[in-house]
């Protein structure tokens, strides 16, 4: 019989049919970060579905067996269910995505699994629709999450002989590199890919404060947009897809 390991903290990040009457989740675990398992029956239980298998609701769960797909075991709400509305259920839907498309499977990430309840607390206390209180929150969880994976160049380093980001100076983001000076005669346009040093530190230091000015919301974005793309691919997010059809942006 299989053995359950330890109850843990998890948070549900999509769920798919599978076969007749069961699904299949992807969780946001503690210990395991990202990972697959099989609810067995789960769509038979409808009272089970309404009450605990639902996004953004922390869970305590138990998973069994030994391979990479695990079977739900026992599941318990540890609070209630955090209840976003507006643009905040998109924003979250956005995170959730990001994080079954992007981590790894298997490898535990705390710090994210911090990071990520943060957001959704942040969310849950927004006003839903007002979208100068939702950018800076995940302007700061995108950058969080790409840090954790290796994925965004320090914001106050840049390539080249001055090694310190500074005021003053423009910078070239190459995601191999990072950002190097950009030193370009006769021309005042700044390119996508180009930041300027004021910019980049004001982003570091938002990065770490959690606190946001208005003139750092769209190079932040600008950022993670160009960060992010270099690791999705071609492949479209769903949940942008959605809010532009809601939102039409």
């Amino acid at each position: 019989m299989k053995q359950p390991q330890p109850a843990q903290p998890a948070y549900i990040l999509h769920a798919r049919p599978y076969r007749d009457s069961s699904l299949i989740l992807e969780l946001l675990t503690s210990d395991f970060g990202r990972i697959g398992c099989v609810a067995r029956g789960a769509r038979r239980d409808k009272r089970r579905c309404q009450q605990a298998l639902q996004p953004f609701s922390p869970l305590l769960v138990s998973l069994l067996g030994n391979g990479a797909l695990k079977t739900l075991g026992s599941v318990e709400n540890v609070a209630a269910p955090l209840w976003l509305k507006g643009r905040a259920i998109y924003v979250g839907l956005y995170a959730n995505e990001l994080l079954v498309r992007l981590l790894p499977e298997g490898e535990a990430h705390y710090a994210l699994f911090a990071m990520y309840q943060v957001l959704l607390e942040v969310l849950a206390q927004s006003k839903g629709d007002d979208s100068n209180q939702l950018e800076g929150p995940l302007r700061r969880f995108e950058l969080q999450l790409l840090g954790e994976l290796g994925s965004c160049p320090p914001l106050d380093y840049c390539t080249g002989s001055q090694g310190i980001v500074s005021e003053g100076v423009r910078y070239q983001l190459e995601i191999e590199q990072g950002f190097v000076p950009v030193y370009r005669q006769g021309s005042n346009t700044q390119r996508d890919n180009e930041f300027s040093g004021e910019e980049l530190l004001g982003i570091a230091q938002a990065l770490e404060s959690g606190k946001w000015s208005a003139g750092l919301l769209l190079p932040a974005k600008r950022l993670t947009r160009i960060l992010l793309q270099a690791m999705l691919g071609g492949r479209p997010l769903q949940s942008r897809a959605l809010f532009r059809q809601v939102y039409g942006k």
